[in-house]
């Protein structure tokens, strides 16, 4: 099987290639490669017809993305449209990421795939448009909506590392919820749905949930610091400039569950693994 990943060397390119079965042929395409917005050049880049397209690409700066709401919305979701478009011309089949940024945080329980989306910030408006234009395309396609990515690259989980190692104080907020997901573990997920052929819309996120104080308190507890540096706020009081979904739940059923979020970051923040700094 061939598999074209497109933005090979972000975090999650990297995991997605470094967990590929051994049947599988990789052509790895990195943002230098490839600029997804540029349609002649998706056209070359698909025209050797590989089984699958993961594309791992995006705007993934959810602050910048309130200023910038077009230049996000060409990246995640009119360049998806592209791919998804002449992924059908070549009968290619599509694995595109998505996010739990499109919906809003307000329905009191883990959101399922067939949940109404309803985003409240450009990032999430952005990433909707693509799961759209994707499923406009006329291609096999695949979505897969995840949250809270960390490991081997910029994350949160990596930052509150840093900060504890240099015991840091942090303040952060205690009021949204949701489940950290490590990217190995996704692209792990993700291999397994390209290998049954999964159509569709599909929430893959860490078992349990929790927030994003608590998580800042076990990784400052893992490396040593004292969590009493950790101290909460709310989202108002943090005044990011961002909407962010309160509770973001994902309902994994539908994929069968995922490892607990408290589990893998544990392993991940093991000093045998480098932190949250590994793949």
């Amino acid at each position: 099987m061939r598999v074209l990943v497109i933005g090979a060397d972000g975090m999650l390119g990297r995991a997605v290639q470094a967990t590929a079965p051994a049947r599988v042929e990789l052509r790895p395409s990195t943002v230098a490669d490839l600029d997804i917005t540029d349609a002649a050049g998706v056209d070359a880049a698909l025209a050797s017809r590989p089984d699958w397209v993961i594309n791992c690409a995006a705007w993934t700066r959810v602050d910048d993305a309130e200023a910038h709401e077009a230049e996000a919305t060409r990246i995640n979701g009119e360049a998806v449209g592209i791919i998804g478009r002449t992924a059908a011309r070549h009968g290619v089949r599509v694995l595109q990421i998505s996010t739990d940024y499109v919906f809003d945080g307000m329905l009191g329980r883990p959101y399922r795939e067939d949940d109404i989306p309803n985003p409240q910030g450009a990032y999430g408006r952005s990433k909707l448009a693509g799961e759209r234009a994707l499923a406009a395309s006329g291609c096999r396609w695949t979505v897969v909506r995840t949250q809270w990515l960390y490991g081997g690259g910029p994350s949160f989980a990596r930052t509150m590392w840093r900060k504890g190692r240099e015991g840091a104080q942090a303040r952060v907020v205690d009021d949204q919820f949701g489940a950290p997901t490590h990217v190995s573990e996704l692209a792990q997920v993700i291999w397994r749905l390209v290998g049954k052929r999964a159509q569709g819309i599909w929430h893959a996120a860490a078992g349990g949930y929790t927030n994003w104080y608590e998580v800042a308190r076990l990784v400052y507890g893992a490396v040593g610091a004292d969590p009493a540096l950790v101290t909460p706020c709310t989202t108002a009081e943090f005044g990011a400039r961002a909407p962010r979904p309160a509770d973001g739940r994902l309902d994994t059923s539908k994929l069968g569950g995922m490892r607990p979020y408290d589990a893998v970051l544990t392993e991940a923040l093991h000093p045998d693994r480098c932190g949250v700094l590994g793949p």
